[in-house]
């Protein structure tokens, strides 16, 4: 019996060095700002932790892992203490998980108020903490720690050993700070946190700590856009959870340390401002869709689609209003399959907009492709019921092209974006499908209302001019216009997928046009069948192989090299980043977000953003012009579009001085819209 005493007497120091790394990796104490305590006068206390390298212990939310520190006080009859002050935590992302917590060291206060009638003498403090300590491995850590100190009429006398220490840790308490203001917007399945009203100095970097777990998906990138006085952050918001107000802390760290401001932003109240804005956003998509009539991507439609009422106007037995409808249901059909498509692809993940298909070099190559023959078919080298023809159907026949020339009518609505149409589209795909569909129709009864009313209204049929050798004419100049069109794609495509791509679908379009003249020439209906057979087949094997051989050949071509701004030019290239050094500098800015397949944009910027009047108003009044190219696909231009509440292109964005959020300028351009803008900035 004694041999195993002596033997456990002398392993009992093997078997404390024998313990998990983690239970030394923390060192606790009671310590105190005075080594004194006066009757009433409230006095700071803390348990100070000491941690060894590699080593962290928790916040009171952990976050994706861990266990909260904590502390109970222990204190003598008639002394209160206030909740525990945590100091702002770092952020620690391993393996896709993030956790806050401290490094090295941290003091975890509380104010202790003494009982007002305290005799003088002695008091013990006494304290309950515990941790976990975490390096790769976790291991739990307590202690039970106590301190006497003595109890005097005089004032406290500091504690030098650590009174610095402490009023450090008091500084790095999260407090709400004065004049500061916080929002909350829920933009394509994230959250974007917005606070003003800091003060920030140039370099610093933020991040935001949850107060309670599971907001914030694990380990989610947090992208902070920071101005001189204001901080936006995208968050990610954990699977499942549609948070309405956010409480936590917002971290700002410099050169000075780190500080931080305690958040608690509310998003806007879903109730009746939600149905406020979407009967707003219907208006809007249902104007702009009116307005797209009359933009240069889809007017030589409507202007076909208008002749083609002169055809009927001649066919006894004609019914206007039938194929104003059909045209009508091709436009719906084929908003709802974009918007199904965009619906789908940013559920997926990906962040698209209106006129994304332009950004797929096969879809460019196939348009230019479509544009080419129906000008063909306009000039009259061949003869076919395409969508945009001239009916020559059979009275009651059933207006097959009529819902076709609503299905081509959108096709190449989708490079333009109309007045009222940005805000609303931006609306659209932000809220739940069921709203995005409903905005989606608004925008496709707009495009469709005027030829619908024109069919519906005979007296508005008889004022278009008696059938003649003029729409011959009108047929034959129209086919121009879509020439205009395929040069304009060509332009795309180069921009896109360089120059080889752009001679292979030169090559594509002369093997296309000699298909549809052998159509033409030996299709018509004076020829044999076996003629028109041959034709028709041979025609099919020419534009349809050649057109397939474009778009693979472009889809698989190497992005074209990216131009670099010409000699002179005050247009630097724009990026998020940039738009932060110059937030900090306090310059103004102006951004161009714009696209190559863009007509709109292009018209914008030589009628408007080119013109001496407005170049020579930039320069006097300091502004910095940037340029954000979306003809290629970029999440960041993506993203950034989504924050202005708008999804698609052209949006101008004008930062004053210092300034976060953009004045937002109209979708066309004139130089006064421009200048008058710029008035702000004085």
């Amino acid at each position: 019996m004694v041999f195993f005493l002596v033997m456990s007497l002398l392993l009992l120091p093997g078997l404390a060095s024998a313990q998990s790394p983690g239970a030394r990796a923390v060192a606790a104490q009671i310590v105190a700002e005075s080594a004194s305590v006066r009757p009433g006068t409230p006095f700071v206390v803390a348990v100070y932790f000491r941690i060894d390298p590699g080593w962290h212990i928790y916040w009171k939310n952990p976050g994706d892992t861990g266990l909260p520190t904590s502390v109970s006080w222990d204190l003598p009859k008639g002394f209160t203490a206030s909740d525990l002050l945590y100091p702002v935590p770092q952020r620690f992302v391993q393996q896709g998980l993030s956790s806050y917590g401290y490094e090295r060291e941290v003091a975890l206060l509380s104010r202790i108020t003494p009982a007002a009638d305290l005799e003088p003498g002695k008091v013990t403090i006494r304290a309950h903490a515990s941790w976990l300590a975490c390096r790769i491995e976790c291991t739990p850590g307590k202690a039970d720690l106590a301190m006497t100190l003595s109890v005097r009429s005089q004032a406290p006398i500091d504690d030098e050993r650590w009174a610095a220490l402490l009023r450090t840790a008091i500084s790095r308490v999260p407090e709400p700070a004065s004049g500061t203001s916080a929002s909350l917007q829920s933009i394509n399945g994230r959250m974007v946190l917005h606070v003003t009203g800091l003060s920030l100095a140039s370099g610093s970097t933020a991040y935001f700590v949850p107060s309670d777990p599971g907001i914030l998906a694990e380990g989610a990138q947090q992208d902070a856009r920071i101005g001189s006085a204001s901080v936006t952050i995208d968050l990610r918001p954990a699977k499942g959870t549609h948070a309405r107000r956010l409480n936590g802390v917002l971290v700002v760290q410099d050169q000075a340390g780190a500080r931080g401001v305690i958040v608690d932003a509310k998003a806007a109240d879903p109730g009746d401002a939600s149905e406020r804005s979407f009967l707003v956003a219907l208006v809007l998509a249902f104007v702009g869709g009116l307005i797209l009539n009359l933009m240069p991507c889809v007017l030589p439609v409507v202007s076909l689609k208008i002749l083609s009422f002169a055809r009927h106007a001649r066919d006894r037995g004609a019914n206007p209003l039938r194929h104003g409808l059909l045209y009508g249901a091709g436009v719906l059909v084929s908003f709802w399959a974009i918007a199904g498509l965009l619906v789908a692809l940013r559920a997926g993940g990906q962040l698209v907009g209106w006129g994304f298909q332009f950004q797929s070099p096969a879809v460019v190559a196939v348009t230019a492709s479509l544009f080419f023959l129906i000008a063909l078919n306009l000039l009259d080298v061949f003869e076919l019921r395409l969508p945009i023809s001239i009916p020559r159907a059979k009275p009651g026949g059933r207006g097959t092209g009529a819902f076709l020339s609503g299905l081509l009518a959108t096709a190449v609505a989708t490079p333009c974006t109309a007045p009222f149409m940005g805000a609303a589209l931006g609306y659209a795909l932000t809220q739940t499908p069921a709203v995005g569909f409903g905005v989606f129709t608004a925008l496709a009864l707009g495009l469709a209302a005027p030829y619908v009313l024109l069919s519906a209204v005979p007296g508005l049929v008889s004022r278009i001019p008696k059938p003649g050798a003029w729409m011959v004419i009108l047929r034959q100049v129209l086919a121009f216009p879509m020439l205009g069109a395929v040069i304009w794609m060509m332009y795309v495509l180069e921009t896109l997928a360089g120059f080889p791509s752009l001679m292979t679908l030169l090559s594509a379009l002369l093997l296309a046009g000699f298909g549809a003249w052998i159509y033409g020439r030996w299709g018509s209906l004076d020829r044999s069948v076996h003629s028109r057979v041959i034709s028709a087949s041979l025609a099919l094997v020419l534009v349809i192989g050649a057109t397939a051989f474009s778009a693979v050949k472009s889809s698989a071509a190497a992005p074209a090299a990216e131009t670099t701004a010409a000699a002179g030019s005050s247009w630097e290239s724009w990026s998020p980043e940039r738009v932060a050094r110059l937030q900090e500098a306090r310059a103004p800015v102006f951004v161009d977000f714009t696209a190559k397949w863009c007509l709109t944009c292009q018209v914008n910027e030589r009628v408007a953003l080119h013109s001496p009047a407005v170049e020579q108003a930039f320069r006097q009044a300091g502004v910095t012009t940037l340029r954000a190219d979306w003809t290629d696909r970029s999440d960041d231009i993506a993203r950034t579009l989504a924050s202005f509440g708008r999804a698609g292109v052209p949006v101008y964005a004008l930062y004053a001085r210092g300034s976060v959020s953009p004045i937002l300028l109209p979708e066309l351009l004139t130089p006064g819209v421009v200048l008058e803008a710029l008035r702000t900035l004085r």
